[in-house]
């Protein structure tokens, strides 16, 4: 029967048109167990992974800030509920594994933290934080003492803790849970005893049961075993009567096969699945609600080798009524009944590597441009008729493109030039200030030119002026082994074309989606006279092939560009005309 009722629940699915979509990248460090919570207007992001700093997104112009930090202890496996644009913030560990009992509230329209009575309770990790009314309600987790089955009310309105009738199933850590209506509702998680939905060949106590909390009552109440799958370690929230669990373990606490998202029905106590998220289950990712979109985020992957921490941050509209009601937007829909402030009026180039892009458009009109870096004088030696640009900024834009971390070895990036150029700046991020020598090397290692600066932490853009000549498997690094710069541990997509000029063809890892060091790198032509020109070709030189601007090997044509490469590295620009 479990099959057929599989069957049945999954069929709803085919006329589901909602999607998933990505938004801005969050801009701080990955992390697992973040504390996340909104109001109408913006999402946040507190602590986690024992950090505590602070983020604030902005639904309208779909980018992230960094607000002052969280003035308790850094911790993970804590909690948040959200109420009348106020936060309430607490629980979890820190990283000398104290569990903190100190409660927190959070204006969110003013940026005020306020310190409010502390919890009178035993601290834990991740417990279940449910809002009904205007009372919140804390209990199950874990600490130094095994899984928790207490239960606690706060009263927001006097600052005050009491404890109920414990809960009725199994004690259990990291539950997904929701308030709806009147009721608070608990299930799933990680106990430490055989329990429903266990997988008994797992040795983890992963549950598929679930229950219902009156708090006018103070009674529990036993619903039905949720219909798959038992779950530890996700997220969840509520929204229009309804709640919602996205993501997380499966039943032997490894991740589940994708990243599965339910919505449960208490009017019929019925489960029924979502599309899933994009990409693999994380463990412990957050989420928060911003009008009839739901953003999911953040969390740990341990589908790789080495687990990584995803920046990315996706979106899913809970209901396709909400949506642009103005007919004079470029993003107009004609189903919806219900403005969710995401009304476009600028049309434009919205691809940040094309010649025309424009950073005000919300609407692509279609007429992006190739950027084409070249000289544009017409009486230099290297003109470049087709060229639209003479400074063009490419690479990875910004370290949002993956998970990644403080890099503390030698690395470097690999790129080919197709002309002779300078490297003019780019962006950092740096973990501590400090001295730092930047270098342009050749495909041996040896140093061609290099710069030495004073570099602050976090982000910020330097002058390098780096020459560079035509040639391949060039290398952009640093000279300090111990530099503290940030890299991507995933995310890089290469090939990173600059404008038909430079082609950073990877780097120095072996690991494909690694990305070092040099983020919005700016190249600026040259333009070179006929001496500089006959400078750099050798004519004495072997040709070992020819190729287009992105590299392929090509024979030579009239009337098109082309770039002979020799033995030496050296690559020599020709142009045959007819």
């Amino acid at each position: 029967m479990k099959n057929l009722l599989l069957i049945f629940l999954l069929l709803p699915l085919i006329s589901i048109t909602q999607n998933w979509t990505n938004s801005s990248n969050f801009i701080g460090e990955g992390r697992h167990h973040p504390i996340t919570f909104s109001n109408d207007d913006y999402g946040f992001v507190v602590s986690g992974s024992y950090l505590n700093n602070m983020f604030k997104y902005d639904k309208i112009n779909d980018s992230w800030s960094q607000l002052q930090d969280f003035p308790g202890s850094g911790r993970g496996y804590g909690y948040a509920v959200s109420y009348n644009n106020k936060a309430y913030v607490g629980f979890g560990s820190t990283d000398n594994g104290s569990f903190p009992t100190d409660w927190w509230e959070y204006d969110m329209l003013n940026d005020i933290w306020t310190q409010k009575s502390s919890f009178t309770g035993d601290g834990r990790n991740h417990p279940a934080m449910i809002l009904v009314n205007n009372k919140i309600y804390v209990g199950c987790g874990s600490n130094n003492n095994g899984n928790l089955g207490d239960w606690w009310e706060y009263d927001i309105s006097q600052d005050s803790w009491n404890q109920k009738n414990n809960f009725i199933g199994n004690n259990r850590h990291h539950p997904y849970y929701f308030g709806i209506g009147d009721y608070a509702y608990v299930g799933f998680g990680h106990g430490s005893m055989i329990g429903p939905g266990t997988n008994p060949s797992s040795n983890a106590y992963i549950y598929n049961d679930f229950y219902r909390y009156d708090p006018i009552n103070d009674s529990w109440l036993q619903l039905t075993d949720f219909p798959s799958e038992a779950r530890v370690a996700g997220t969840q929230f509520a929204y229009n009567g309804k709640g919602y669990i996205l993501s997380g373990d499966g039943d032997d606490h490894n991740p589940l096969g994708y990243g599965e998202f339910w919505q449960y029905n208490p009017l019929n106590d019925s489960w029924l699945q979502l599309p899933s998220h994009p990409g693999d289950a994380i463990w412990a990712p957050g989420s928060f609600v911003i009008g009839c979109d739901a953003y999911f985020l953040l969390g740990q992957n341990n589908n790789y080798n080495t687990p990584s921490f995803p920046v990315s941050t996706l979106k899913y509209k809970l209901d396709q009524t909400c949506g642009c009601i103005d007919s004079l937007a470029y993003n107009f829909s004609n189903i919806a009944v219900t403005d969710d402030g995401s009304c476009c009026y600028i049309s434009g180039c919205t691809d940040p590597l094309s010649y025309n892009f424009d950073p005000t458009a919300c609407f692509d009109d279609g007429n992006c441009v190739t950027a084409v870096l070249g000289c544009m004088n017409s009486t230099a030696s290297n003109y470049n008729s087709n060229a639209n640009v003479s400074s063009f900024n490419g690479g990875a834009l910004d370290n949002n493109i993956g998970s990644g971390d403080y890099f503390y070895n030698d690395q470097h990036l690999i790129f080919d030039s197709y002309d002779i150029c300078l490297i003019k700046s780019c962006d950092v991020f740096l973990e501590n200030s400090k001295s730092l020598t930047f270098e342009l090397r050749n495909s041996n290692g040896n140093i061609l030119d290099d710069t030495t600066l004073y570099v602050f932490s976090g982000k910020q853009n330097i002058t390098l002026n780096f020459d560079v000549p035509i040639s391949t498997n060039l290398q952009l690094g640093v000279s300090d082994n111990n530099s503290g710069l940030y890299r991507n541990e995933t995310g890089a997509n290469y090939p990173y074309n600059i404008a038909n000029m430079i082609n950073i063809t990877g780097s120095s890892a072996s690991q494909p989606g690694y990305y070092y060091f040099y983020y919005n790198i700016q190249v600026e032509s040259k333009c070179l006279n006929t001496t500089n020109i006959n400078n750099i070709i050798n004519s004495e030189k072997s040709i070992l092939r020819t190729t287009d601007v992105l590299g392929s090997q090509i024979k030579k044509q009239k009337n098109t560009l082309f770039f002979n490469i020799f033995d030496d590295g050296t690559v020599e620009k020709m142009i045959i005309l007819e």
